[in-house]
Parts: C-alpha cells; sequence; structure tokens
C-alpha cells in the first residue's frame, strides 16, 4: 500500500512538472535550487552616452540622382561643423547598386554634380563612403576607375552586414 502511494505520488510529480514544461513555463522550485535554473538573457535597451555620437550607416541602393541629393542633404543638416582628426563620421555610406556608375569616372561630366558633392561631405569628415567592387565589376568599371576619396570593398551586403555587427544604426 505504501509502495503503491509513493508510486502514485512520484507520478503525480512527473506529470505536474511535465505540464509546466511543455506550457513554456518553470516549475515550481524551492528558493535554493531557483538560482541553477537558467533565465534566458535579455537584451538589454542601453542609450548611447551622451559623449558618444551614434554611429549610423546608410545601405545605398539608389536608383536617382535625387534620391542621393536627399540623402546628402539630410547629412549637410546634420553637420555643424567639419569633422576632427580621429572623429568618426556621421554616416557610413555604402553604394552597391545602380548609383555605382554614377562614380565612373568615364561619366565625371554627367555625373559631376553628385560626385563633388560627395567628395566635398567625405573631406568635410560628414561620411565614409564606401563602393562595391562586384558592382563596379558588372558595370565595367576598374578600381583605377573612381575617384580615391571613395573605399572600394569586395561585396556592398557584406559590408553592410558588417557595420551592422560594430553596432552602427540603419539609418
Amino acid at each position: 500500500m505504501l509502495r503503491n502511494l509513493l508510486v502514485f505520488i512520484l507520478f503525480v510529480l512527473v506529470f505536474w512538472f511535465g505540464a509546466d514544461y511543455l506550457q513554456g513555463r518553470q516549475p515550481n522550485l524551492s528558493q535554493e535550487n531557483a538560482v541553477a535554473v537558467q533565465q534566458p538573457e535579455l537584451e538589454l535597451i542601453v542609450p548611447p552616452r551622451p559623449d558618444e555620437p551614434l554611429r549610423r550607416f546608410a545601405d545605398i541602393s539608389a536608383h536617382t540622382i535625387e534620391e542621393l541629393e536627399l540623402l546628402f542633404d539630410r547629412v549637410e543638416a546634420s553637420l555643424k561643423r567639419p569633422r576632427g582628426e580621429g572623429e568618426a563620421p556621421l554616416v557610413s555610406l555604402v553604394l552597391h547598386g545602380p548609383e555605382v556608375e554614377f562614380f565612373a569616372l568615364k561619366n565625371y561630366e554627367t555625373y559631376q554634380r553628385i560626385v563633388d558633392r560627395a567628395a566635398k561631405l567625405a573631406a568635410l569628415g560628414a561620411v565614409d563612403i564606401s563602393i562595391c567592387q562586384t558592382r563596379m565589376r558588372m558595370l565595367g568599371i576598374e578600381a583605377e576607375g573612381v575617384p580615391a576619396f571613395l573605399r572600394q570593398v569586395p561585396y556592398g551586403p557584406d559590408e553592410v552586414e558588417r557595420l551592422r555587427e560594430q553596432g552602427y544604426v540603419e539609418m
């Protein structure tokens, strides 16, 4: 009789803990054992320090000059002064769409205004501009065929992912 009672109690406990587990809840444990249960860690939302500027990037796949002009307008509006030596740019831009064609030296006459504006923003330290070598090859643009202020990267989407992993925020 006692044996049957112990088996019954054991069965009820197993059933109880199993039901809690299947419902996604943790079983009720004593205070000492509760410490041993691993709680999933929640990502903390920490605002940037006031003395540390927010690092932003823009994944550019603009189809028109007007779209790039709007982006450059936004950057200029947030630029209060030229950036000093060692200061991070306000925005890192990654060019890997049709806009790569705008920056080819062979097309400078046609797109001079946008190229000069990008060069000015880069010289002021407002932007760091990466250009996709894969897209350049697709468009028949050699490595020497783009202005020197553009930083060439092997593959634009990988550069976007690298910036995300380094804590940059997409704008």
